[in-house]
């Protein structure tokens, strides 16, 4: 008797879940009309580690375009501009300001109507200052291209996306960390 009846509660909250599951992605009529989007944000960045006594807070600019292949997936192209600060407290290295310039190649999965897992890698043309931590010198690099990987979670709706990402900045072995949150206005056509 406890077997059939934890079967049949087991069934019901199964199709249960399905017929709810059903309702949600078939009201997904996010963008139905649109291909091509093209977002403008704002961000601020903070300093995780490694790292984390050399820079605080900072923030930047970004431009992202996307293409949709499908209704939950869509191909993404970003560039930005953004500015690090250096940590000023007492105690902490002397150190430059930290800019940068990504170039990234991502995607953005719709896991829910409005929500998305997002992935970006590309390269930065970085600050000649990172990596010289302990001296304001000219830094002696063959390369001022860095390597970016940027995992990301965000909300979005026509015309508003609100993302909170994770980017590292690689460059010869040297590493920055930042958690980002960007709040853009959407562009579609």
């Amino acid at each position: 008797m406890k077997k059939t009846l934890l079967i049949l509660v087991l069934f019901i909250a199964f199709m249960g879940n399905k017929s709810v599951k059903a309702q949600v992605f078939a009201s997904n009529e996010r963008y139905s009309e649109y291909l091509w989007h093209v977002s403008f944000g704002v961000e601020g960045l903070y300093n995780i580690n490694p790292g984390k006594n050399y820079y605080t807070g900072g923030y930047g600019g970004s431009l992202k375009a996307q293409y949709d292949v499908t209704q939950n997936l869509g191909v993404t192209i970003s560039t930005g501009y953004f500015f690090i600060n250096h940590d000023t407290r007492p105690g902490t290295v002397n150190t430059a300001d930290f800019k940068y310039i990504p170039v990234k190649l991502g995607a953005k999965a719709y896991f829910l109507p409005e929500f998305y897992l997002g992935g970006e890698v590309g390269v930065a043309s970085v600050d000649p200052s990172l990596g010289q931590e302990n001296t304001r010198e000219k830094p002696d690099f063959t390369s001022k291209f860095a390597k970016v990987i940027a995992p990301s979670v965000g909300y979005e709706t026509n015309n508003f996306d609100a993302s909170i990402r994770y980017e590292n900045i690689n460059h010869q072995n040297k590493y920055k960390s930042f958690v980002a949150l960007r709040v853009a206005y959407i562009f579609n056509w």
